[in-house]
């Protein structure tokens, strides 16, 4: 199925990166053996996902990346795993910080993304272990360095 991108009225991802993100998509179905399957991404600035964090996870503050996970019943029939929200201005800030280039981090946050959504977490060192391992053996598919380096 498809990656569905949501621009943010500020921040328009371009054709470049909207099919790079795609790819990383469609790689991560093959890997993960997911089969027909759909993801909405909704790009947001800080403001947006403030609210979200605040609403969601009772975190006063932005973020880069949060996921939410379909849950709902039509999900057998939609097979729409869940969304992605991602905050531009913050990828913006960390990619500067990391030294780390916009479209690979902002890649690497939908991969982050789309395994918590399939269940993964960082919440003690062995699973964030699998996790990391995880995203940088795709990120690595699709030439973007280890971003936990």
């Amino acid at each position: 199925m498809s990656l569905t991108i949501i621009n943010h009225k500020n921040h328009k991802i371009d054709n470049d990166l909207s099919l790079k993100l795609e790819n990383a998509f469609n790689l991560i179905r093959k890997e993960e053996n997911l089969g027909d399957c759909s993801v909405n991404l909704k790009i947001v600035d800080n403001e947006e996902m403030e609210d979200l964090n605040k609403k969601y996870r009772n975190k006063d503050a932005s973020t880069n990346v949060l996921s939410f996970t379909n849950k709902d019943i039509s999900k057998k029939i939609t097979n729409e795993l869940g969304d992605i929200a991602i905050s531009y201005e913050y990828v913006i800030e960390e990619s500067a910080a990391l030294n780390k280039e916009y479209d690979d981090h902002i890649i690497h946050m939908l991969i982050h993304g789309i395994y918590h959504i399939l269940g993964f977490d960082h919440e003690n060192d062995n699973m964030a272990k699998t996790m990391e391992d995880k995203e940088i053996a795709l990120l690595s598919k699709l030439k973007i360095t280890n971003p936990y380096i």
